[in-house]
């Protein structure tokens, strides 16, 4: 007998909301929306729902004490990640939360305590870990199919206008009040770039490696307290050097691609879906998507909450993601800005413009042939940072000023 559709909360229906909901109902099988929460019960995403038939409540309070569901997805701002889990933790609703889970890793470990001491699951929206072209990339350089890794890289380029920058009133922000939100690229929309190189490192199924050190280079060149481009190199526990650049300031956009360099092959991630393999005989191998790995995602996660499959991307394997952001936040101490002279402004769209660094698609490309952090490459407006130890590291800041 097929098993009935994972009854589904979405807390909010704008936005990332709206498209995730969208995405949800295409997963009849899988998933089933019956609840929403919408502060304008006449938006666009509300209408859409009460047009599906989805109940909208107006506060996350009644949509919890009216229940119905089985699951709570928590795609609200990143400051509000935690708090938002702990209540429907304590109401008794496993919550699926968008990426990132948290900004600092003592919110990550609050968080994880809470999940325990419920007994419910957390997992974390990194959509592209929950694909079958990722999922068995990992089975394979974890059983030794293309030998022992040597280096794991990536780049990316995303154009991010002003109209990003101003979505709401913590776009690009360091701190909402006394919560820190770490809205950069590294933190929020490349996050996935970061968290896919960690994960492909790490030695068990579900694991990511671990870092023991980071070294980083945040810098802005939009006018916005945290960073819009990045270079980080971390080492981790299993030897691996793990290096990323990362920008959403260039003119050129270049689809994220995360390379690892074995004994036997180089393997390319292309744009968080497709795998190609170039082994060092001559053979290629390429690999497409099945679907696309949002969609990946949501059935996993109802098959993991009917019991169907094991969890992955469950709160505590992701610690050493947001550990190695907060570590390279505290390797730069602050955020680096870029002098005007180093930067253009283009038209992206009508009334839409973008600040670029001049020449970053060949900074990126050099930065990345050379394994060199910006600095390195002689830039001048590159400054060098420090080396951080993530040894005992429990709490975000230490030497990070905002």
């Amino acid at each position: 007998m097929r098993e009935k559709p994972v009854k589904i909360a979405v807390i909010g229906c704008g936005g990332y909301a709206h498209q995730l909901i969208i995405r949800i109902q295409t997963t009849p099988l899988y998933g089933e929306i019956v609840a929403v929460t919408s502060r304008n019960v006449d938006s666009e995403g509300a209408q859409y729902c009460r047009r599906q038939g989805i109940q909208i409540f107006q506060t996350l309070e009644e949509l919890l004490a009216r229940g119905g569901f089985d699951v709570v997805v928590n795609p609200t701002p990143i400051h509000l990640h935690a708090e938002i889990t702990q209540q429907c933790l304590a109401a008794g609703y496993p919550v699926w939360m968008e990426k990132p889970p948290v900004a600092t890793i003592q919110d990550l470990d609050a968080l994880h305590v809470a999940a325990e001491q419920a007994g419910l699951p957390v997992a974390v929206c990194f959509n592209s870990l929950y694909s079958f072209r990722m999922q068995q990339l990992k089975s394979e350089l974890i059983a030794g199919v293309y030998g022992r890794i040597e280096r794991i890289k990536s780049l990316g380029a995303w154009v991010r206008t002003d109209a990003y920058f101003n979505r709401n009133d913590w776009g690009g922000a360091l701190k909402k009040g006394d919560q820190w939100i770490l809205d950069g690229d590294i933190n929020n929309p490349l996050a996935h770039v970061v968290c896919n190189g960690l994960f492909l490192g790490g030695n068990a199924q579900a694991k990511l490696a671990n870092p023991v050190s980071v070294q980083a280079e945040l810098y802005r060149a939009n006018a916005i307290e945290s960073e819009d481009t990045s270079a980080i190199r971390i080492l981790t526990e299993e030897g691996i050097e793990i290096l990323s650049w990362l920008t959403l300031a260039s003119e050129d956009e270049i689809d994220p691609m995360t390379v690892i360099e074995t004994e036997k092959a180089t393997i390319r991630l292309i744009n968080l879906e497709n795998v190609e393999i170039c082994w060092k005989d001559g053979r290629t191998e390429f690999r497409d998507h099945y679907k696309e790995n949002r969609i990946e995602m949501i059935e996993h996660l109802c098959r993991a909450y009917r019991g169907d499959a094991a969890l992955i991307g469950e709160l505590s394997t992701l610690r050493p993601f947001t550990l190695s952001i907060n570590a390279a936040f505290e390797s730069v101490g602050s955020i680096v800005t870029i002098p005007e002279s180093s930067l253009d402004t283009v038209t992206v769209r009508e009334r839409e413009t973008q600040v670029t660094i001049r020449g970053m698609g060949d900074i990126l490309q050099d930065a990345y042939d050379r394994n060199a952090l910006f600095s390195e490459l002689q830039l001048p407006w590159a400054q060098k940072s420090t080396v951080f130890d993530t040894k005992e590291y429990t709490h975000f800041p230490v030497r990070f000023q905002s």
